[in-house]
């Protein structure tokens, strides 16, 4: 046979094979799915359980259902961690038996069910019992030898069952600081190396109320709360002596006071630091606990640092009518009925549209570095005669009067008439104020 023959006979097999493939063989019908003969451990839903008994190296702990919240009960009282028992009872109430194995007594010694790692018992709402052996993990590493309601077999369980449930105390119970979220907060006082600060929610606005009334800065009291309500305590206090001296508690370095706006109150104390933690209290809760040195830093604020450092908070839509006066110019412009803002001031300007923005902008996007409630005299001088002057009237007919003193240095300072301290700004707002006409119509 030619050797040009030959290799036609051998494309044309492989072709066929190829077309066999994807012709033929892509319809014909394949192998039956594999059939999930796994089988649920229980028949109930997590929402069934009135109580989780965990037992684990001698000791049980006991978490109940009380009113739809988890509470450890045993070995001491205290609120448990709803997310990490959720988990648990999730987990329980779905597993599915995977396979069951015949087991002789050394069985299930290998099978580390001779001392079970772990032990479950459920309580169901309906009064139903159930008891859950786990031992060693299977080779897979994805399942778990167990026995459920004492069975002569050995079941194959999802190894989420053991890792869910060997869990120590302290991962069971509820680490969070303070018991309350931030949207239940209405007040809160504190009090830390630096005085007492104290801040009334108004709206949906807080108000600086102590050492001086003031607009807070809402974000950053907001960041505050979210701070306090998230914190984790890093550890407990094991055996915590009746003496709260021993911890610096009796005299805590900061205290933070909510009042709930269901008319409740919760106090955080913070106490001496030992090596990198600080010792802490809640009033709600009885155990005493460790915070990381970041929530102590957190709170150890300035009344200042709460404040609101804006020096307007005016929208163009809301204002009818702006003077500004300088150095160079004095004009003053209002809003006709089209919204559109004309020059009222006699001479070449009258009735040139106005660039609103030009003022409004810099006093709106300028925020204070500092905030002055006793200013020098020298600072009060420099605003007995400001460079800059700005008269802004609302809807309302409210007129807001911002005055900008004469630089020095890299800042100016500036007043605002009927609201308490003075700001300290970048010179930036001296300069984009400090204009001519010229620049400020059309």
């Amino acid at each position: 046979m030619k050797r040009s023959t030959l290799i036609i006979l051998l494309f044309a097999a492989v072709l066929g094979v190829v077309v066999y493939f994807l012709e033929i063989k892509k319809g014909t019908p394949g192998p039956a799915a594999t059939t999930d003969t796994s089988k649920p451990v229980f028949n109930f839903s997590s929402s069934d359980i009135a109580s989780i008994t965990i037992g684990k190296g001698g000791q049980n702990t006991v978490i109940e259902n009380q009113s739809g919240k988890w509470v450890i009960t045993q070995p001491l009282n205290a609120p448990a961690d709803d997310s990490a028992v959720n988990s648990l009872a999730g987990t329980l109430a779905n597993s599915r038996i995977s396979r069951t194995l015949n087991a002789s007594d050394d069985d299930i010694k290998s099978y580390g069910l001779d001392q079970p790692a772990v032990t479950v018992d459920l309580k169901l709402k309906s009064g139903e019992q159930h008891h859950v052996q786990l031992g060693n993990k299977a080779f897979s590493g994805l399942s778990v030898y167990g026995r459920v309601d004492g069975s002569q077999g050995v079941d194959l369980l999802p190894v989420a069952m053991l890792n869910d449930s060997d869990k120590s105390l302290d991962d069971l119970r509820d680490k969070s600081v303070f018991g309350a979220s931030q949207y239940e907060i209405s007040s809160l006082s504190l009090s830390n190396e630096h005085g007492q600060v104290t801040l009334s929610k108004d709206g949906s606005d807080w108000k600086l109320k102590a050492p001086v009334e003031a607009d807070a800065d809402s974000s950053k009291v907001t960041s505050t709360l979210s701070r306090i309500t998230s914190a984790k305590a890093k550890e407990f206090v094991k055996d915590p002596s009746s003496d709260l001296a021993t911890y610096g508690l009796d005299k805590p370095k900061i205290t933070v006071t909510a009042r709930l706006q269901s008319g409740g109150e919760q106090t955080l104390s913070i106490g001496s630091k030992v090596e990198d933690l600080y010792y802490a209290k809640n009033s709600a809760q009885q155990q005493l606990f460790k915070i990381e040195p970041d929530l102590y830093d957190d709170l150890n604020l300035k009344a200042a640092d709460l404040r609101e450092k804006g020096i307007v908070k005016l929208e163009k839509d809301d204002l009818t009518s702006v003077e500004i006066k300088n150095s160079n110019v004095k004009l003053s412009a209002e809003k006709d009925k089209d919204g559109k803002w004309l020059v009222r001031e006699s001479g070449d300007n009258k009735g040139k549209e106005f660039k609103i923005d030009k003022v409004l902008d810099p006093l709106s996007t300028n925020k204070a570095t500092d905030i002055l409630d006793k200013p020098s005299s020298s600072i009060s001088g420099k605003l007995s005669s400001p460079v800059v002057e700005v008269h802004l009237t609302d809807k309302a007919g409210k007129t807001t009067i911002v005055n900008i003193s004469s630089a020095d240095g890299d800042s100016v300072y500036v007043s605002v008439k009927g609201r308490s301290g003075v700001y300290k700004v970048n010179k930036q707002l001296l300069d984009d104020l400090n204009v001519k006409a010229v620049d400020l119509v059309i």
